[in-house]
């Protein structure tokens, strides 16, 4: 291979060794004296950034220190050893500047530096990505939907919202409906030259199907009688049939789970003929002709067009929908800068589609171009149409060019990801564009795989000819080579074991799976081991089941402490009714289990002196220590893997306690979210989709739900692209019926058959030396309508000509030879729970007193003060930003005081010099003690110089004492105590404190 030709394209097979061919492509650069930061290597994941950066950091370190390692180096390359010292030096100083990293952080950092050149002038670039631009979404939905901007449209549009939830009810509403707002957003952003629901497509209204389907029912009902039936049963059947097609309603659905079979069959016939009698079924073959064969395929098709008349009208009042929330996205949110990751792409690629918009692009890529000379783009497979048009012009300079260069490197056979607009076709444009050009290479030896893995890799996966046998033409694309294991592999010490089992129903996969597990030693051998399936339901079950079985189970490549195991979800709903002594639910949670006397005495009279006792346990010694005091008595009853899950959980607790005061509810917020990734390690067990497991490998891999369902699933066939259109699509019975939905159907149908070869394969070259397939009994139908994965695998298997219900290569005990896990070297090592000495004694501002207020606290009050806490904190100025308060009671008692009483003089700047701080955590060491708070408003008073000169502190009272000065009082020593932090940090300044009573509506200076 030349690794350094000037324009390379490289078909990569799985474990081929991409990272390593590029890795050594950016040294070969650096030598022949090009700056790394000239080099752009762009692919889709940090990992996979972050791995080939260390691979090029390690291979440099390893060649600069070593003149063996060197050569080596320089020998796979194919070039004379250089000075690796000189490169690696200048590869670190330019760490910063260089370009390695995923195409979304590329894009955002191009129209970050060329905004205005890009056309985007309504503000500062800033990217919106995850929970937040998920945040502002609803935000903007809540807004169209509250002002009532959807008027006529809505109905349609909340149909057809309502019609993409078939099948995944389970999901929150609010999360559907910004799934399906986003979906079409993205199309309706990327549709330029596509006309949404062409309405002269279908040449027809869908209300003339009302008007006219009685007539021609009674004709073809008249013309019955012109037929000779051999059997009168087949005349009762044929006028069923027409009275169900007559009682039909466009815009219904299918028609109907009882629609008579010989209906269907008419509307079979009419589609596979377009003229002469109709040949039908119903106990026995029988024909239509005459006056009923005529009328029947007239209403027939009538009620296919009328149908798609109503997708189409659908399509465009969604395009109307869409066009309300993308205009006011453009508003709030483009105009002023803010951009999603597609809208970065889609901006990048407008040169396309707009002339001012490539005059724009030609000065960014003339200064891009005058930047980055070689450029490197990793797992093409998953590049979409919108990515390659933002890259287009700056590759094809670089391809040009003569002091630049492209490589290019991907495997078609791993195109997983065309339902986020990965595009494999991608691959033959840029051969085509290139030509000559391009040199092209392969690479399929495995260095990730043993041979007794590949040889079943290659025996289901390099069968031509069942692929042409069960899914047609589309095998054609299917470029295999075969597979072979790199020489390290082929010793005997890399045996494996490679199996397909049939082994019957969903249960019986899932025992057999954890007697694999328990055979093989994944408990106590040296081992990662990956559980593959299709979906997030499957992982869920399985992980379940798994660890009720006493294994270690990460889901999806990361733990979920407080989620995933009893003792972590008791947890997190401690502290939820800790943050919040009113949520109910969560404290029965807590009554029914080990923890049940925190709560008060053996008949839980108590509760809310146990919440102040708690609470008071946690601000004097830290969250982290109070809730290990709470869960060592039952130390004695837990699993080690749920002493792993306390001990993160507890980990997590001490990191935010050392960061200074954070109150339960963070605490709460940052449980509930928690994830900690988990690589594969020795004795746990990976459960995840196929997809997250992509660009993984595993010692073993156990495949337990291979489908047995037809491919593709023609439900999921909801959206219909032609050359200039798109439309929803209507039911099948009708897209049968018209030929350019039927067109449409079936190139989509061939790309969810290819997609599935690929998830397969990607499922198997995850293996290295145990590879575990288990099946149910595939269906024998070699029909391609009926074609299945499961079906692919059993006949390339040949379980007809195997001697049981198995194939297999290598020996099950393969993993004898696999050393023990190593003893003692978990990091995650879970922590002795006994209560420690706190090195550290943290205390409450007032010893005898807490934030809400006296003990004891019933739970109305202490909701009451949580929820004035909430509101209050929203406040910054009310005479510069009006305040939106809730409208309820306490509420409307919050306005009212801050209108008309002498409390609004504290939420008035008036111009004054003040800088303000809400709910501001201070921390500081008193003598033998450290003292610990929140305090509530902060007015920092400053001279024209900026000094502070003086400091008010505002502390929110709702006692319902009305007496001053008990007031002042009860709550002397802890304004003492606040007064006494600021003035460590301020000595200077003027210090004054004041409590807000705020059922009182008084101001109290202390």
């Amino acid at each position: 291979m030349n690794l350094l030709a000037k324009n390379l394209l490289i078909l990569a097979s799985a474990g081929s060794g991409k990272t390593f061919q590029l890795s050594n492509r950016i040294i070969g650069l650096a030598a022949r004296g090009s700056s790394p930061e000239r080099i752009v290597a762009l692919t889709f994941t940090r990992k996979a950034a972050g791995e080939f950066t260390d691979a090029l950091l390690t291979k440099l370190a390893s060649a600069a220190s070593d003149s063996n390692e060197a050569a080596r180096i320089a020998a796979e390359i194919g070039i004379d050893p250089p000075e690796f010292s000189p490169i690696l030096r200048a590869t670190v100083h330019s760490l910063h500047r260089m370009a390695f990293g995923t195409m979304d952080g590329f894009f955002a950092k191009v129209v970050k530096g060329f905004q205005y050149e890009l056309g985007l002038t309504g503000g500062r670039f800033e990217l919106l990505e995850g929970p937040r631009a998920a945040a502002m979404a609803d935000d903007l939905l809540a807004e169209i939907l509250g002002n009532g901007l959807l008027d006529e449209v809505g109905e349609t549009f909340f149909h057809a919202f309502r019609r993409s939830l078939i099948g995944k009810e389970e999901q929150g509403v609010l999360a559907s409906l910004r799934s399906f707002v986003g979906r079409w957003q993205s199309i309706y952003q990327d549709s330029t030259g596509l006309e949404w629901g062409p309405s002269g497509m279908a040449e027809i209204e869908s209300s003339v199907w009302e008007q006219q389907k009685g007539n021609l029912a009674s004709a073809a009902l008249n013309g019955i009688s012109n037929i000779t039936f051999t059997d009168p049963r087949q005349t009762a059947a044929l006028e069923k049939a027409i009275l169900a097609l007559e009682q039909h309603t466009i815009g219904s659905g299918s028609l109907g789970s009882k629609a008579p079979a010989l209906l269907l069959s008419i509307i079979d016939t009419c589609a596979d003929t377009v003229s002469g009698p109709l040949f039908v079924k119903f106990q026995k073959p029988f024909t239509i002709d005459g006056q009923a064969c005529a009328t029947l395929r007239q209403m027939v098709l009538l009620a296919a067009r009328c149908e798609f008349s109503a997708a189409l009208s659908r399509t465009r009042a969604i395009r109307d929908v869409v066009a309300v929330f993308d205009a006011l996205c453009a508003k709030r949110l483009r105009e002023k800068g803010m951009l999603g990751f597609n809208e970065v792409k889609l901006l990048m690629g407008a040169w396309v589609h707009d002339e001012d918009a490539r005059l724009r692009r030609e000065a960014v890529d003339f200064r891009l171009d005058s930047r980055h000379d070689h450029w490197l783009l990793d797992e093409f497979q998953d590049t979409s149409r919108a990515e390659w048009r933002g890259l287009q012009p700056l590759i094809g300079e670089a391809a040009t060019g003569e002091n630049s260069s492209v490589f290019i490197v991907g495997d078609k056979k791993q195109a997983i990801y065309a339902w986020r607009g990965g595009d494999v076709s991608l691959f033959d444009d840029v051969i085509r564009q290139y030509g000559a050009g391009l040199e092209m290479e392969t690479m399929a030896q495995s260095w990730r795989s043993c041979p007794e893995v590949l040889s079943m890799i290659n025996r289901i996966c390099g069968d031509s000819g069942a692929l042409h046998e069960l899914f047609g033409n589309v095998a054609d694309r299917w470029e295999w080579q075969p597979h072979i294991s790199a020489p390290p592999l082929q010793s005997p010490a890399k045996q494996g074991h490679a199996m397909v089992e049939i082994v019957g129903d969903w249960d019986e996969r899932l025992e057999r799976t954890k007697r694999i597990l328990t055979d093989i030693g994944v408990r106590d051998r040296n081992l990662s081991c990956g559980v593959l399936l299709r979906g997030n339901k499957e992982v869920r079950e399985v992980a379940e089941y798994l660890r009720s079985q006493g294994f270690d189970v990460i889901e999806e490549g990361h733990r979920e402490p407080c989620r995933d195991n009893p003792t972590g979800t008791l947890i997190l709903h401690l502290l939820k009714w800790l943050a919040n002594p009113s949520d109910v639910y969560s404290r029965e949670v807590v009554a029914m289990s080990p923890l049940k006397p925190l709560l008060g005495d053996a008949n839980g009279s108590d509760p809310w002196q146990a919440w102040e006792d708690l609470t008071h346990q946690i601000s004097t010694h830290g969250i982290a220590t109070a809730v290990r005091s709470w869960i060592a008595p039952m130390e004695h009853q837990l699993t080690e893997f749920g002493r792993l899950r306390v001990s993160d959980i507890l980990s997590q607790l001490s990191l935010l306690d050392a960061g200074g005061n954070v109150s339960i509810d963070d605490a709460v917020k940052w449980l509930e979210q928690l994830q900690i990734a988990q690589n594969p390690g020795s004795g746990a067990i990976q459960v995840m989709t196929i997809h997250k497991s992509k660009g993984l490998g595993f010692d073993l891999v156990i495949v337990p739900g291979v489908p047995d369902t037809v491919i593709p699933q023609s439900q999921y066939f909801d959206i219909a692209f032609g050359a200039n259109w798109l439309s929803q699509t209507p039911p099948k019975w009708a897209r049968r019926l018209i030929p350019a939905l039927a067109a449409a159907e079936a190139a989509w149908a061939d790309h969810q058959r290819y997609e599935s070869f690929c998830l397969l394969y990607v499922a198997l070259t995850r293996a290295k030396r145990g590879l575990y397939i288990l099946l149910n009994e595939p269906a024998k139908s070699s029909d391609p309508s009926k074609a299945s994965l499961a079906r692919w695998i059993s006949i390339t298997s040949e379980f007809h000509d195997q001697i049981g219900d198995r194939l297999e290569y290598g020996k099950p005990d393969w993993s004898t030879s696999v050393p023990p896990s190593p003893q003692n070297s978990d990091p995650d090592k879970a922590q002795n729970l006994r209560p420690p000495e706190p090195s550290r004694k943290f205390t409450p501002p007032s010893p005898s007193h807490h934030r809400l207020g006296s003990s004891p606290v019933s739970p109305r009050k202490a909701q009451l003060g949580i929820q004035t806490h909430r509101i209050l904190e929203q406040i910054s100025w009310i005479d510069e930003s009006p305040p939106a308060f809730p409208k309820n009671d306490l509420g409307d008692h919050l306005q009212h005081l801050l209108e008309n009483s002498e409390l609004g003089s504290v939420f008035r700047r008036h111009s004054r010099p003040i800088e303000l701080l809400r709910e501001q955590a201070v921390e500081v060491q008193q003598e033998s003690r450290r003292v610990r708070a929140v305090i509530d408003r902060i007015h920092l008073h400053k001279n024209p110089d900026g000094k502070i000169h003086h400091i008010e502190i505002f502390d929110y009272k709702t006692d319902a004492e009305t007496d001053a000065g008990i007031l002042r009082e009860r709550h002397l020593p802890q304004l003492s105590a606040y007064r006494n932090c600021l003035k460590t940090s301020h000595p200077a300044a003027r210090i004054d404190c004041f409590l807000i009573s705020i059922p009182n509506g008084k101001l109290i200076a202390l």
